[in-house]
């Protein structure tokens, strides 16, 4: 008896040691609702109430253009490859990427089952088979308390989804805490499809909503980027409901070791080149 409780106490202990403050805050928010006993579920289902238990992480949705770099910049937060990233559009579905104690990837009904507040997306004919979660044991950064949740590049003309992938993506912005926008040097904001949805989000939660140019090292020098800015900005202005005072769109960009190399490698050749010429002509003027 006395060594179950010596190992119950040194579980306990190591969870603890290995729990933030604020993750700490969340899980007894929660055990308020869940307590077998006394648990808000519990009294609201003998007054005839359906209550749901309080979310232990902020959900945060990534939305933008096909190749705008959404599940790039989930791989950075969490520093972990768990996003299929490249030109193609990689993420056809929605993927839920959060963090847990071992590495898991779940199919459509088992997400649902892990999320129940997200249920109701089983409404939507064909999301289930395009759903999926990812379990990471990363720490990085606050991923402890966030869920992302990364949705399908958006495009316009002949692109058909198995679902109606605008109806999800509304469905969602009503439960998430944030939502992303991200647009890249070379989509801008000319995809009709992501500026109708982010319209009609920016209805009902105008605040959720962070506007971000990703890839901005791919824009060229200062005057490119700002250049690129206003043309999204133009674009966003010719919508009523995104022309506000205020307007904010902070660059972003991932360094990328390899072009780091390649420009290192360029200048070091451009460089040699130089000294090389440099010396011919000095060698011929002397010879002259």
């Amino acid at each position: 008896m006395s060594g179950k409780i010596k190992q119950r106490n040194a579980a306990n202990t190591s969870e603890s040691a290995t729990t933030s403050v604020n993750e700490k805050i969340l899980k007894r928010c929660h055990s308020l609702y869940t307590d077998s006993e006394n648990g808000l579920v519990n009294i609201g289902e003998s007054l005839g109430m359906k209550i749901l238990p309080p979310r232990k992480k902020i959900n945060v949705m990534l939305m933008g253009n096909h190749s705008a770099g959404k599940s790039s910049f989930i791989n950075w937060y969490i520093e972990e490859h768990v996003q299929r990233t490249g030109v193609a559009i990689e993420t056809q579905g929605f993927t839920f990427i959060t963090n847990g104690r071992k590495r898991e990837s779940l199919t459509g009904n088992a997400t649902l089952h892990l999320y129940p507040h997200f249920k109701a997306l089983q409404d939507i004919e064909g999301v289930v088979d395009y759903l999926n979660t990812e379990i990471s044991t990363s720490k990085q950064k606050k991923f402890s308390l966030v869920t992302f949740i990364d949705t399908p590049g958006l495009v316009d003309g002949d692109m058909k989804y198995p679902f109606d992938v605008n109806e999800t993506i509304l469905w969602l912005g009503d439960l998430c805490d944030l939502i992303f926008v991200f647009f890249d040097p070379i989509g801008q904001a000319l995809c009709k499809r992501t500026l109708n949805i982010v319209e009609r989000l920016n209805e009902k939660h105008s605040d959720r909503i962070r506007f971000y140019l990703s890839k901005a090292d791919e824009a060229g020098q200062e005057s490119d980027r700002q250049r690129v800015l206003m043309q999204i900005v133009q674009e966003l202005c010719k919508r009523p409901g995104l022309n506000k005072t205020g307007f904010e769109m902070p660059t972003i960009y991932i360094p990328n070791p390899n072009k780091q190399r390649m420009r290192v490698c360029g200048r070091v050749e451009v460089l040699w080149i130089t000294r090389v010429a440099i010396a011919t002509s000095t060698v011929v003027f002397e010879w002259n």
